[in-house]
């Protein structure tokens, strides 16, 4: 199965409600690939502070994140001045600057910052008005 971001979206919630507080060392560690730094090089930094949080490990979260958000990046032509301006304003809540040439993984990094806001990650979702397809339909 190939990951989504909005997979990894849920689980971060399940980490939040677990622990806030390594949650937000996970955030800042997401924050940190997205920055542009090498995922091995966050992994081992943060490493110690991130252990016993439930569902998927630190270092599958960060090298699946980073695949998703360089690719969702490639083909990106924009989005409403609105739309960017809701996006740029759900990252600052969170002390998260947008680096250069990744608009569109902003959308998927904004999501984070909203779930790390106190929003439940379906109405994150919902807002940006992205949806998860059940894996099987009845």
């Amino acid at each position: 199965m190939t990951p989504k971001h909005a997979h990894l979206l849920i689980d971060f919630y399940g980490k939040l409600c677990a622990n806030s507080a390594q949650a937000a060392r996970l955030l800042k560690a997401i924050v940190e690939v997205w920055h542009g730094a090498p995922v091995q090089q966050v992994i081992n930094q943060y490493a110690s502070t991130l252990g016993g949080l439930p569902g998927y490990p630190a270092d599958y979260i960060l090298h699946a994140l980073n695949w998703i958000l360089e690719q969702g990046d490639i083909n990106f032509v924009g989005r409403p001045a609105k739309k960017q301006k809701e996006l740029n304003d759900t990252c600052r809540t969170q002390g998260v600057a947008v680096p250069g040439g990744r608009l569109s993984s902003q959308l998927a990094i904004s999501l984070f910052c909203d779930v790390a806001n106190g929003t439940h990650p379906v109405e994150a979702l919902l807002k940006v008005n992205l949806d998860v397809t059940p894996r099987r339909r009845m």
